[in-house]
């Protein structure tokens, strides 16, 4: 089955519903490749052996020197 295919302004919508209206022509443009690079590797991950563990854990702290 084939998917839609995401054109550029697909992600100009998509940019301004989200208030990234000052994006250049060139800025979408990564913006489409990239989000159509993670559609495809995202249509190749086996997601449904996955659980929430399987997530990447970030974590952030501060050391002395940091706010307080």
């Amino acid at each position: 089955m084939s998917r839609p295919t995401l054109t550029l302004d697909d992600v100009r919508r998509m940019a301004a519903d989200v208030g990234l209206t000052g994006f250049s022509e060139a800025h979408l443009q990564e913006l489409l490749d990239a989000t159509r690079v993670s559609l495809e590797r995202r249509g190749k991950l086996k997601s449904e052996r996955l659980g929430y563990a399987d997530e990447p854990a970030h974590v952030f702290s501060l050391n002395d020197g940091g706010m307080r």
